[in-house]
């Protein structure tokens, strides 16, 4: 995973030459839970847009937020489940680990 590194100053997206983006969702809501203790750039909701590659996730926010992109590999997405409840919008929910090594 990535921290501010997917993003254009334009709002857009970085993507690598061999890479396509295959699908794009504008109003998208991500939040973070259970990091002990939470960095600034992960608190609350974020707002924005999310960019599907063959090879991973990428959300870029709206606005001036600490967060502004947020990069996640599918090697690293463990435990996804779509929800879909009756009162309320779907969602995904699902664990990301940090990459050995990363910062």
């Amino acid at each position: 995973m990535a921290l501010n590194r997917n993003h254009s100053e334009g709002g857009g997206v970085i993507v690598n030459n061999s890479e396509s983006i295959l699908m794009t969702y504008d109003h998208i809501e991500i939040s973070f839970s259970d990091i002990e203790p939470m960095p600034d750039a992960f608190k609350g909701t974020k707002k924005g847009s999310v960019f599907l590659t063959p090879y991973r996730v990428i959300f870029v926010s709206k606005g001036k937020d600490v967060m502004q992109s947020f990069m996640m590999p599918f090697y690293l997405l463990k435990d996804c489940e779509i929800k879909q409840p009756v009162f309320g919008a779907n969602y995904i929910k699902g664990t990301v680990k940090a990459e050995a090594g990363g910062r």
